[in-house]
Parts: C-alpha cells; sequence; structure tokens
C-alpha cells in the first residue's frame, strides 16, 4: 500500500523539493514516528527513479535530490539521533523513534555518494567508546543509538576494507570495557551485521581477528568477566565460526581458515572449560552449546583433529574419525552429566553419577589420549558449585572414592585450588543418618584415604611442594574448625618422609597465629596435635636447624597442645645473668670506665618490660616471667645491694612466693591429696592471725602478680575457715561482725581481681553465707559482680565452668533461695540470663540443675530428711524445675556439627593429646532432664510438700502442651514444638504412680481433651499410654474415656485414632473394671461404628481394636460368659467382610504393617513401664531425631536416680529393645470428600459447541476480523513459540494467547494445528489468533527484523542481570520468546534478548512449565496495558 501511495503522490507532483520541505522537521524538535516513516518512504520512492536511466531527471536534478538526501542524513537524522540519546532511555517512544530514523539513514545511505556512507560512520565510530559513567555531549550519540546506527550503515561500508577493520576493532574494544548490558547489543547488531555482510574471504579474515583477539584477550585476563563476555561473543557467531566443511578449504584461503579455526585452538577450549565451570547459568550453557556444536560438525567432517601433531604443550580437544562412535558417546555421557548438573537436585543427579564413572573409565583406557582429564575436573568443580549442599557432598565424596587418581598427577592446581576451596565448607562433614555420634564423619574418613593414596601416586619430587601449597592454601583463606581439623588429621596420616623445608614450616606457623585464632577450643588443640605430629613426621631435618624447629614449637599452645617443653627454660636466667655480672666486672677493672653508663645499655630493654607489668595487659606472658627471673637471679648473684628500695622488691617477691606455696598447700590438703596431720593443722592454724590482722600495702605496682598473690591469699582463707573456723582471739559477741567484714572484702575483691580469678572469692563467700544473716549482708552487689565477672568468662573454656559452679553455689546456696522474689530481685534477674546463656552454651543449665537438685534432696540424706525450710526454697523456684523437665534447644545444624566432631575428637582418647591437655566445653544438653527428672524419682508422694510439688509440675507440664496445641507456631517432626510436647508426656507418664486419686480427677479431662489436637506420633503414642495407665489404675473414669467417642465428629474425624488405639489395649483394662461385660459390649458398640467411617486411617484403627476386643469377648464366651447373643453374628461377619477388603494391594501392607507395629504388637502397658522405654525405647521407635533418645547409662550415672519396684531404670523384658522403627506412622490428615472436590470445578464451554451456523459467517474472516465482530482488543505482544515442540503446551499457549489479546502467536510449523493433542487445549483458539510460521534455523533473522521495527525482545531466563517479573515494566511493542522445554533459550539466541525476566519462586523445583511461565508474562503484559479496556473471564 505504501509504495502505490509514494508512486501515485511521486507522479503527481514533480516539485519533490518541496516534498523534502514538507516532510522535514526543525532540527531541534523530536518528531513524531509517523513523520519519520513517511520521509523514509519517499526517499525510498526515489530510490528506482534515481536509477532509472530513462527518467526524466536530468544530471543536475539527481545532483540536487543527492543533496538533499545527504542533507537529510546530517541535518534530520543524526540530530534526532542525539535527541534520543539525550534522553537516555528505553522507553518506547525512544526505541521506535530510534527504530525510525535508523531505517531512514539506511534508505538514505544507497543513494548518496560513495564518501558519505564512511564520514558518517566515523562521525558515529567515536560515541561507541563512552564510558559507562560519561553521558553523551552535544552531537554524541549514546552506545545504544550508535550501535544501531552502525548497525544501518554497516551494508554500505562492506567495500571499504579499512573502514570495516575499524569497525571491528571498535566493536571488540566496546566488548571489553562497555557495561554488561550493552556487551549483547554490539555483538549481534555490529559483529553479526558485519559478517552477514562479508563474504568469503573477507568473512574468514574477520572471524580469525576476532577470534584471536577474544583468545589473545582471555590468556591475559582469565577472570570470569573475561570469560562470560568472550563465550557470549562465540556463541552468536557460532554459526559463522563453526560452519561444515571449514577445514577442506581450498589452498588459497587455507591460511585464513585455518586461523578460524575454534577447534584448533587451546585458548578456545580454556574459555569453554572455564564457561562450563562458571558460576553464571548463562555462560554454563553457552560453553556447552559451543562444545556440543563443535563435537557435532567434527563428527559430520569425519576429519581428524588436530590434523597433524601439534607444538603446544597439551591438546584439550581430539577428533580420531576412526574412533568417532566411542568419542560420540563419551561426549554424549559428558553433556547429559553436565546439563543434569544444572538441576542442583540431588534424586535427579544422582541416577546419573554412573555416568560419571563410566567418563572415568573412558578416559583411563584411553590409549591415545584423545580425552584429556580437565574435562573430567570441569565436571567435578560444577558440582563443587552447586547451591545445593548435598549435591556439592556428592561430588566431594565422589571424588574422594575415585581410584583412578593416577589421571589427576598433572592437575596440582585442582587439588589446591577449587578442591581445597570446596573442603574447607563445613557442612561437608555432617554426620549421615547411618552413623552414631562420635564416629569419623563419612567425608572426614574418606579423605584420610585419599590424601594418602593421592600422594603416593605423586612422583617422590613433586610431594614436598605439593604439600607445600596445599598448607600455604589453609592460610588464604579463612578456614573453619571443622574441615581444618579433618584435613590436618589426614596430614598427620602421611608416612614419615622429608617433604617440608623451612617454608613449609612457616606456613604451618602461619595457620596457627592466623587460621585457627578463633576456633573452637578442643578442635583448635585437636588441628595443633595433627599439624605437629605432621610437621615431626614430614619435616626435612637436613634443611632446618634447631632453632627453626624451636621457634616453631613455640606457636603451639602448651595449655592446647603441649603439655610440656614451651615453658621458659630456668637455664636461660641463670647463664644471661652471669653475662651480664661478668660484663659489669669487667668494666669494673677499666680505669675511668662508667659502669651506670654500661648497666643502662644492657638493661634498659629489661626494665622497660617490667615497667609495663602492671599496665599492658596484652605483654606475653612468656616475657614478662622470663624478666622476672633475670631481675630474681640478678639479685642472687649479685651479692647483698646498698639500696633499701631493692630489699623491699626481693622482701615482695618472697612473700609472693611464700603465699603461692601456702595456697598450694591447702588446695592439696582440701583435695586429701596429702592427709591433714595434726602438726600441719596446728602450723595452719597459726596463719588466722596473719589474716585477720591488717598488713601492709603488697606489691601495688606489680599488676598481674598482685592479682595472683591475692588470689592466694583467698584460696588459703577458705581453708582455713572451713578447716579450723575464725580466730579464737576473735570474740565469740563479734564472730558474726568478724564474718561480714570478711564478706565485704570478698566483695571488693570480685571489683578487684581479674575474671579468671575470682573462683577462690567466690567459694569463700559459699562457706560464709550460712554463718551470717543475710539482711545485714548486700547479697545483691555480690550476685551481681560475679555474675558480670563469669559472663566476661563465656569464651574462655579453661576458666568458665570452674568458675561457673563457684559463681552458681555461692548465688544459689539455700539461703538465698529461701529469699522471695521480692527479697532477692537481682538474683531472679540473673538466673532469667542464665537461663538465655543456656540455650547458646551448652551445659550452663546443667550447673545448675546439679546444684540445686543436690541442695533440695542431698544425695547423702534420705528423701524425708531434708530440713523443711530448704526443701521449701524449691516453691520458689518451681519455674527452675518445669523448665528442666522440656530442656533441650533444638541446635542449629552447624552447631550440632561442632558437638558431634567435639565428640569425635574426645573418643580418640589420648591418641590425641588435645584430650589431655584441654578440658573440652563441650556438655550434655540432656544433664538438666536427667538430673530433674531423677530428682522428681525420690521425691516421696506420703510427703505433704513433695506431693504438692509433684502436682504443681503437673499443672505446669500441662499448660505447657495446652500451649503449644493452641499456638500458630509451624508443627513438624522433630522441632522444638514436638520436642517440648514429647518431653512434657514423658515426664507425666514417670510422676503418674506418684499422683493422689482425688488430684488425677482434676486433670483427667485435659488428658483426654490433648488426644483431640494434632499431635506428632511420638506424642500420640505416649498419650495413649498415659490413657491406658489412667484407665487401669483410676476404673471410675472409664465413663469420660466413653463420652470422649461422642464429641462432635467434625473434631474426632481423625484424632479417633488416639481413642481405638487405647481400645486396643483393652484386654489390660478390663480386669479393673467391675462391670466387664457391659464396659466389653459398650467398647464393641462405639468400635463398630467406626468400622464404617469413610477415612481409611480411621477404618484401619477401628478393625485392629475390634479384632482385639472381639478375642476377649470369645474368650469369655468359652468360659461360660454372657454371650452377645445375636451380635455376634453381626460381629464375626462385620470383621471377615473388613478383613477381606484388607486382603490385597496397599490396604493388605497398611492391614500388616499396623498389626506388626511395636506399639499394638510387642508393648505391653504395665510390663515395659520403665524409664528405659519412655526415654530411650519409644523415641528410638517413634522417628525422633537421636539426640532425644536418653539411654539408661546416663540415670545410673547419676547417684539419686530412684530405681525402684514402682519405676525401674530398664526393662525386664527384651522384646522392645530388639525392634525397628517401622513403617506405619499415625497420621492427623484428614481426606477430601470427592463430591466435595468437584464441586467448584468449572465446566469448561467450547465455542463451536454453540452452533455450526452461527459460526459460518465468522469463518470466512481472517482472525482480527473475527475478534473485531465480536468487540476483543489486542495488544501488540508478539509471543514466539517457534523452540516449543510438544502440541499440549501449544495448544494451551495458543489458548492463553488468544484470551489475553496477543498480537500473533509464533509457531515453527502450522501442522500442530491439526494435532489432535493441539486442538484438545487450545478449543477452537486457532480461529480467532493470527498464527505465524517461523522455523528454529530463521529465528535469528526473524529476531533481527523485529528489533529493527522497534520490538523490546524479552526472554525467560534466570541469569545474573535478569529482572523481577513484578518490577518489570513491559513495553508496548514486545517479544516474547520462549524457549524449548527442557533446554531453555539456546545459547546462541540469549543475546538477541534485550532483557531477561525471571519469575520469582519459594519453591526448591527450579523451573516452571513453559506455558506456565509463559502465562505468567502475557498476563503481567495485560495486566499492564489492557486490563482496563477488558472485562473479567471465568
Amino acid at each position: 500500500m505504501y509504495s502505490v501511495l509514494i508512486n501515485a503522490v511521486l507522479s503527481s507532483s514533480p516539485d519533490y523539493g518541496l516534498l523534502f520541505e514538507s516532510l522535514s522537521w526543525p532540527t531541534d524538535s523530536w518528531p513524531g514516528t509517523e513523520r519519520v516513516e513517511a520521509l523514509t518512504a519517499f526517499i525510498e520512492g526515489l530510490g528506482p527513479l534515481m536509477a532509472d536511466s530513462n527518467t526524466t531527471f536530468s544530471e543536475a536534478k539527481k545532483a540536487s535530490i543527492k543533496d538533499k538526501i545527504e542533507s537529510v542524513i546530517w541535518t534530520q537524522c543524526l540530530p534526532l539521533l542525539s535527541t534520543i540519546s539525550a534522553e537516555a532511555g528505553e522507553g518506547m517512544r525512544c526505541r521506535e523513534s530510534t527504530a525510525a530514523a535508523c531505517r531512514l539513514v539506511s534508505v538514505c545511505v544507497p543513494l548518496c555518494d560513495e564518501a558519505v556512507p564512511g564520514r558518517v560512520a566515523l562521525s558515529v565510530l567515536p560515541s561507541l567508546q563512552l564510558s559507562e559513567e560519561e553521558a553523551p555531549g552535544p552531537g554524541r550519540l549514546s552506545v545504544e543509538v550508535a550501535s544501531e546506527v552502525m548497525a544501518a550503515l554497516i551494508p554500505s561500508l562492506s567495500a571499504d576494507e579499512q573502514l570495516t577493520l575499524t569497525t571491528l576493532s571498535s566493536a571488540l574494544s566496546c566488548i571489553k570495557t562497555l557495561p554488561d548490558a550493552l556487551v549483547s547489543r554490539i555483538t549481534v547488531r555490529l559483529l553479526l551485521t558485519l559478517l552477514n555482510c562479508c563474504s568469503g574471504a573477507r568473512s574468514g579474515s574477520s572471524l580469525g581477528l576476532i577470534l584471536d583477539d577474544l583468545c589473545s584477550w582471555h590468556s591475559t585476563d582469565r577472570t570470569p568477566v573475561a570469560t562470560e563476555r568472550a563465550l557470549l561473543c562465540l556463541t552468536a557467531l557460532s554459526d559463522h565460526l563453526l560452519k561444515p566443511h571449514s577445514l577442506s578449504s581450498s589452498s588459497s584461503s587455507s591460511s585464513s581458515s585455518s586461523s578460524c579455526e575454534p577447534c584448533l585452538s587451546v585458548q578456545f577450549w580454556r574459555m569453554v572449560q572455564d564457561g562450563l565451570t562458571h558460576r553464571d547459568s548463562v555462560s554454563r550453557k553457552r560453553a556447552l552449546y559451543l562444545l556440543k556444536k563443535c563435537v557435532a560438525l567434527s563428527e559430520e567432517e569425519g576429519v581428524d583433529c588436530p590434523l597433524s601433531p601439534s607444538g603446544e604443550d597439551e591438546i584439550l580437544f581430539r577428533w580420531a574419525s576412526s574412533r568417532s562412535r566411542l568419542l560420540r558417546e563419551f561426549w554424549e555421557d559428558y553433556v547429559l552429566v553436565m546439563e543434569t548438573l544444572e538441576e542442583n537436585q540431588v534424586h535427579v543427579v544422582r541416577p546419573v553419577l554412573n555416568r560419571i564413572d563410566t567418563l572415568i573409565q573412558t578416559t583411563v583406557n584411553d590409549s591415545q589420549s584423545l580425552f584429556h582429564p580437565s574435562w573430567l575436573l570441569c565436571v567435578y568443580q560444577r558440582m563443587f558449585h552447586s547451591e545445593n549442599k548435598s549435591l556439592m557432598r556428592e561430588g566431594v565424596c565422589h571424588l574422594l572414592e575415585l581410584q583412578a587418581q593416577t589421571q589427576f598427577t598433572q592437575c596440582d592446581l585442582f587439588i589446591v585450588g577449587p578442591f581445597m576451596d570446596v573442603l574447607s565448607e563445613t557442612s561437608l562433614f555432617q554426620r549421615s543418618l547411618e552413623e552414631k555420634v562420635g564416629d569419623c564423619p563419612e567425608l572426614g574418613a574418606k579423605l584420610q584415604v585419599f590424601v594418602a593414596t593421592f600422594f603416593s601416586s605423586l612422583p617422590p619430587e613433586h610431594r614436598g611442594c605439593m604439600l607445600l601449597h596445599m598448607i600455604q592454601q589453609l592460610c588464604s583463606k579463612h578456614w573453619c574448625a571443622v574441615p581444618l581439623l579433618f584435613l590436618s588429621q589426614a596430614l598427620s596420616r602421611l608416612p614419615p618422609s622429608p617433604l617440608l623445608g623451612l617454608d613449609g614450616l612457616t606456613a604451618v606457623r602461619e595457620v596457627l597465629r592466623c587460621t585457627m585464632v578463633t576456633h573452637q577450643v578442643l578442635l583448635r588443640g585437636a588441628a595443633q596435635c595433627f599439624l605437629l605430629n605432621s610437621a615431626l613426621s614430614l619435616t626435612d631435618v637436613s634443611a632446618v636447624t634447631l632453632d627453626d624447629v624451636f621457634s616453631f614449637l613455640m606457636d603451639f599452645r602448651s595449655d592446647e597442645s603441649l603439655c610440656r617443653g614451651t615453658l621458659p627454660d630456668l637455664r636461660e636466667a641463670d647463664k644471661l645473668a652471669r653475662a651480664i655480672l661478668l660484663c659489669v666486672d669487667m668494666e669494673r677493672n677499666q680505669l675511668g670506665a662508667e659502669i651506670s653508663n654500661t648497666l643502662e645499655s644492657i638493661l634498659s630493654p629489661l626494665l622497660d618490660t617490667l615497667s609495663r607489668v602492671s599496665t599492658n595487659i596484652y605483654l606475653p606472658l612468656r616475657k614478662s616471667d622470663k624478666s622476672l627471673q633475670l631481675v630474681l637471679r640478678l639479685f642472687q648473684l649479685g651479692g647483698t645491694p646498698s639500696c633499701q628500695h631493692i630489699h623491699s622488691v626481693a622482701n615482695q617477691v618472697a612473700r609472693a612466693v611464700a603465699m603461692a606455696s601456702l595456697a598450694t598447700v591447702c588446695g592439696l590438703v582440701e583435695q586429701e591429696v596429702i592427709d591433714m596431720r595434726s602438726d600441719t593443722i596446728s602450723v595452719l592454724k597459726s596463719l588466722n592471725d596473719y589474716f585477720y590482722n591488717p598488713a601492709g600495702p603488697l606489691l601495688q605496682d606489680w599488676g598481674r602478680i598482685a592479682a595472683n598473690f591475692m588470689r592466694d591469699q583467698w584460696i588459703c582463707l577458705s581453708f582455713l575457715i572451713k578447716a579450723v573456723g575464725i580466730v579464737e582471739s576473735v570474740e565469740i559477741s563479734r564472730v558474726s561482725e568478724t564474718l561480714k567484714a570478711a564478706l565485704s572484702c570478698s566483695v571488693e575483691a570480685l571489683a578487684l581481681l581479674p575474671s579468671d580469678l575470682v573462683l577462690p572469692v567466690l567459694t569463700f563467700m559459699e562457706t560464709v553465707l550460712p554463718q551470717v544473716s543475710l539482711s545485714q549482708f548486700r547479697s545483691d552487689l555480690a550476685v551481681t559482680l560475679s555474675w558480670e565477672l563469669v559472663q566476661g568468662l563465656s569464651t574462655n573454656a579453661h576458666d568458665f565452668w570452674l568458675a561457673l559452679k563457684g559463681f552458681v553455689s555461692m548465688a544459689f546456696h539455700h539461703k538465698l533461695l529461701e529469699l522471695t522474689d521480692t527479697q532477692a530481685p537481682t538474683l531472679v534477674a540473673t538466673l532469667k540470663q542464665l537461663m538465655e546463656l543456656s540455650q547458646s552454651k551448652s551445659g550452663v543449665f546443667g550447673v545448675l540443675l546439679q546444684h540445686c537438685c543436690q541442695t533440695w534432696l542431698p544425695t547423702d540424706q534420705g528423701s524425708g530428711d531434708t530440713p523443711c525450710t530448704v526443701f521449701s526454697s524449691v516453691f520458689s523456684h518451681i519455674n527452675i524445675l518445669t523448665e528442666a523437665c522440656v530442656y533441650g534447644p533444638v541446635f542449629r545444624r552447624d552447631q550440632r556439627l561442632i558437638q558431634d566432631v567435639q565428640t569425635y575428637v574426645e573418643q580418640l582418647g589420648e591418641e590425641c593429646s588435645a584430650n589431655v591437655a584441654v578440658t573440652s566445653d563441650d556438655r550434655d544438653d540432656q544433664l538438666p532432664r536427667t538430673c530433674v527428672l531423677g530428682f522428681l524419682s525420690r521425691l516421696d508422694s506420703s510427703n505433704p510438700q513433695h506431693e504438692r510439688l509433684i502436682e504443681e509440675i503437673v499443672m505446669d507440664l500441662l499448660k505447657k502442651d495446652n500451649d503449644i496445641s493452641k499456638s500458630k507456631v509451624r508443627y513438624y517432626s522433630n522441632s522444638l514444638q514436638h520436642r517440648v510436647k514429647n518431653r512434657v508426656w514423658q515426664t507425666l507418664l514417670l510422676l503418674l504412680p506418684k499422683l493422689r486419686e482425688e488430684f488425677v480427677t482434676t486433670f483427667v479431662n485435659r488428658v483426654f481433651e490433648a488426644g483431640f489436637c494434632s499431635n506428632q506420633a511420638s506424642v500420640k503414642y505416649l498419650l495413649e499410654w498415659m490413657m491406658i495407665l489412667i484407665l487401669i489404675h483410676y476404673p471410675q473414669h472409664m465413663d469420660s474415656f466413653w463420652a470422649c467417642f461422642n464429641m462432635d465428629h467434625e473434631k474426632t474425624k481423625t484424632s479417633s485414632c488416639t481413642f481405638l488405639s487405647v481400645l486396643v489395649h483393652f484386654n489390660v483394662i478390663i480386669p479393673n473394671l467391675t462391670d466387664e461385660a457391659v464396659q466389653l459390649r459398650k467398647a464393641l458398640d462405639i468400635i463398630l461404628q467406626w468400622c464404617f467411617n469413610h477415612n481409611f486411617s480411621v477404618r484401619l484403627y477401628a478393625l485392629l481394636a475390634l479384632k482385639r476386643v472381639w478375642s476377649l469377648a470369645e474368650a469369655r464366651a468359652k468360659e461360660g460368659a454372657d454371650g452377645l447373643g445375636g451380635l455376634s453374628t453381626v460381629i464375626k461377619a462385620c470383621l471377615n467382610q473388613a478383613e477381606a477388603m484388607q486382603s490385597t494391594g496397599n490396604a493388605n501392607k497398611n492391614w500388616m504393617r499396623i498389626q506388626e507395629h511395636f506399639f499394638f504388637g510387642a508393648f505391653h502397658p504395665i510390663r515395659d513401664y520403665s524409664a528405659e522405654t519412655i526415654f530411650y525405647t519409644f523415641p528410638s521407635l517413634s522417628e525422633l531425631a537421636d539426640d532425644e533418645w536418653i539411654p539408661p547409662w546416663k540415670f545410673e550415672k547419676l547417684s539419686y536416680f530412684s530405681d525402684s519396684l514402682s519405676f525401674p531404670l530398664r526393662n525386664t523384658a527384651p522384646d522392645l529393645s530388639q525392634l525397628q522403627p517401622g513403617d506405619w506412622i499415625q497420621q492427623d490428615k484428614g481426606t477430601v470428600n470427592k463430591e466435595d472436590r468437584w464441586a467448584e470445578v468449572q465446566k469448561k464451554i467450547t465455542p463451536w459447541r454453540l452452533g455450526i451456523q452461527e459460526q459460518e459467517p465468522e469463518l470466512q474472516l481472517v482472525p482480527q476480523q473475527r475478534a473485531a465482530r465480536l468487540g476483543k482488543l489486542h495488544g501488540a505482544l508478539l509471543v514466539v513459540a517457534s523452540l516449543i515442540d510438544k502440541p499440549t503446551n501449544l495448544g494451551g499457549l495458543c489458548r492463553t494467547c488468544e484470551i489475553f489479546g496477543a498480537s500473533a502467536l509464533v509457531l515453527d510449523s502450522l501442522r500442530h494445528v491439526s494435532d489432535k493433542h493441539f486442538q484438545s487445549l487450545s478449543v477452537s483458539s486457532e480461529l480467532w489468533l493470527p498464527l505465524l510460521e517461523v522455523k528454529p534455523m530463521e529465528l535469528t533473522d526473524f529476531l533481527q527484523l523485529k528489533k529493527s521495527e522497534g520490538y523490546c525482545i524479552v526472554g525467560v531466563e534466570q541469569t545474573a542481570n535478569s529482572q523481577s517479573l513484578k518490577d518489570y515494566k513491559f513495553p508496548e511493542k514486545s517479544l516474547l520468546l520462549l524457549g524449548n522445554e527442557r533446554e531453555g533459550i539456546p545459547a546462541n539466541l540469549l543475546q538477541m534478548l534485550d532483557v531477561c525476566v525471571e519469575i520469582p519462586q519459594q519453591g526448591v523445583i527450579r523451573s516452571l512449565n513453559v506455558h506456565v511461565s509463559a502465562a505468567l508474562l502475557i498476563w503481567e503484559y495485560t495486566r499492564q496495558h489492557l486490563t482496563s479496556e477488558i472485562g473479567c473471564g471465568y
């Protein structure tokens, strides 16, 4: 239509100048797109007239028209493009105007002189060099606009070789420097267009230049960014680079063809391998695409690659036509593995792991070196980079199990690089379900074997260098404690050999100094031991000196890995002191010598050190110790000095040493290491006068030494107050006052002493507290100060636990516990903080529980012998006991891993010397529960105070269970809520025999109500057991139990299984009932009602209960008891019919499983009532996590656990302990009624069923006209589905496009429309929607065409720069490119996309069905552009 109109205008209006003037626009304006297109159509119409020699145009007129056309370029197009660039936007107006202006340039340039395209190009090319921050100035174009202008000019520049090379160089420079978003535009619009316009040798030389430039760039800058951009270019140009028959070119062009042959370039294959292991999924996809294309081309060509032996060191890719089948199978398996690894799901990847074994075996058996081992390393590195930790672990384990390690001996960089990097991931060493606590993790054991095998496979001359690199890698990044421990252990298992020199020892020292400083004490000590063992067995003694070794040893901590050998040598001080004095004597013998100057020069470093002892807390202990030894030795060797000040110093040193000695003696006597003889006591007794009389200041300026002296004083005083009491010289009437003064001094000492020296003070306070009146002592200040000191030691495993025990003994002394909350608010606040600390530090709560339980019920007294006043204090702190009953924090996986590894280290025993040097800070999380359970087991229900305590604890526990049941917190298996409920019912089971009958009556209904709640299996079993025992011991509550079955059936839909399970054990309940026959009949009546419930699980439980209860009825009938009359026949018939219904398929399997389940089989509610069953057997059989199992030996370790007949510790019958967890786990899920499921299903209406006669007129119209007749609106969205090949997806997509008004749907073939699967989902939508056919091979040109028409190409793909669908604003002219169902968008089309959009996801599965993804994007486009104009559908 345009051409006819233009021809009519040109033929009727010969004044072309007037037409130019009327169609042009002012230079500084922005005309509409229609105006630009009109001028384009006009000039395009002039083209044939200018070229036709028969026209009436004179040469002058032609020249005038050429000038006007050239003027359009300089005065219309370029200023307009500059204006568009200044907007710096990607809006619809900018895109459409740019496309129209570039179209005008492409029409004008061929009609101008030959030099014009070059001049225009030279004016545009500088704009391509703009940096990311630089904005285009006046007359300059933005990079986006400049690339479009150059794409329009390139067809006219193909004859100018120099300008073509300049354009090519500029494009390649842009690829390296421009932002990521512009690289694909430059590649597609410039490089691809340029190659399409070149021919023959020019094209080959251009390709060679591009390939050489990219390879050179990658070789000098082997970074992820360079790899990503190089792969983008290579993929976009792959149709040119990897053309068939390129190796068989004519001799005249052989040089150019070989220079651009990627398969022969080692650097090209390095780029591909870097791409396969790239962090960006799109780069991996591009690399795999290039690999597949090269393999397919090599097989198609059938030519060996390389053609002849290469002079290069290595050849990464080979092809031999004689082995083409083997090669094809290898690369098919390789591609399959790499594509599968993109799924990031273990259950998807695991089935293809055997293909990796096949690849390895093929590589090992390859005698012609067709397969380079580096390709296999790419597979492992890809697994190491996986987002899924389980898949990462699979990759590491697979590599560690590898037998053919000789293939990796040349890949040292891989071992010290990616392999060491992934080994630093702590989560890899998690304990598997099959492993027990304390076992060496699977990965740790495999690592030991791998390292030993790997080093043995290396050439001897390479082993030392490899070991050095591995140790240095430990310093290059932060390694957590667990992986470092197991790698150190693996290195320590290497056989002794001279591998490490001074560099190796230096590297190990760096690990000790830097990497390990923040690690847990025990794990750090163990790793030090392993590294020390490695160093001693692997050091080349001929390459290091003794000084090197001693310097190396000084970095091992004596309190963690070395118990002896790191303390300073006293002989050093002796030698140095003698040397100094000899030097002074020699100076004295010289006439006129200034001895003071000599001493000052020698001793100034020593004096400087001593002056900083009391002020510099970071002064190394070894340095201060050596300095003091030297001073003392100088005094000893130097005779009697004349200065009284030195007398004073020597005096103070003697006093400090004496006090330290006395403290040691007192400690040994108190610990009964030495006997307390009467003469020793009499001597020590005389010390009391010293402590209770004021003494002069001592060592006030000596810092740490003074603190130690004060600590030693409190040790002696604490011992004396216990052993001999207060000094005899104090009057009896003033004893209390003296003790209060001593306590006041102890509070001052708490404020003065460092945190790690306060334990003797706390011990003294604990001893004295019972002897004073608390009303006159500031206990709150003492508790506050001591708690602050203990908190300050929380990271110091050496001192924390002793200080904590001392604090608990003092702060929670029974005299303080007797105070009420109002009397001791500080103690209450401290208790709260202590509970908070226990959640993050194992063992804290256990220390408190042990002390409190021992205080309230001492083990050396009977349960009823505790003074009433002491035991009564428990009621002020009953929350401690309640919390202990349910205590057990759910640790994160990383915390649990640390504890498991610490347990493993402890079980190594003396094999790891850290166990000797370090007191582990790992504490049993179950200790608080075992303590409180032992405490509760000793309570005597005949004691009124004990009885009151039991009942209060029971009510508190029931409230906790009820609060959890009513909370909205997610309640899943092994969650904290599940564990707490389980602990509640375990404790209630333990206390049940101690409860009064009247008290049971008050809470029995709460027990039954708990049965209606949603409970996990382990809780249900305990709850059901509780109900059974209540009905056994208190049968009067049987009517309340029957009433549970009369509750609202909606409420009891599946919870009725709980009550039916109780009836399965009716045989142990009925002997205690007074009216057995009536109760038996009642049970049968109720069970029969539930046998025909619609829920399968309920029917199964009811059937089992009916079978067990009916067996009781039959036994009674045989004994001559009253029969059931006609009901007997009915029950037998029902039972037979019900069992027959369970005889096949899954029903039969479930029927067998539930009968064999431990709760309904081996378990007996009375016989198996024991601590072992409740706390160990039941949790293990009901799939609770193993850290919830409390083995009996933990109770046996408690000296105060009451193992009585009413509550035995161990089970007498072994039946339960021999079982394994069963498959049948009770479910509490309701089923949806079939009718309800279909109640709101929409009935679909197919348009053609409305009547053929009504449609006939419409079918004669094109789709747009048909839609218009119905008032349908269409947007400008174009949906391209040429890559989709499943008719069902295409049919559904066609229907979606029609519903939401897409402008057209592009298919790879219109034959899909006649497919019955297509039609079943399209429901005639193809009649109302324009369909286009574009083959996949034609997509590149089709997308280029649509780009030039102003379309924005949108793809659904997850990339580093993709935008979220919820944030993306669709341009009106949008083209949606959909990928293949399996492979997505091919790598060679990704760079054609203007934007990648990704759909936000929450789940594990990474991808949606292509039709679903398309529907989401189409709807979002419709919502943004058409929703205001269309109605709602249903």
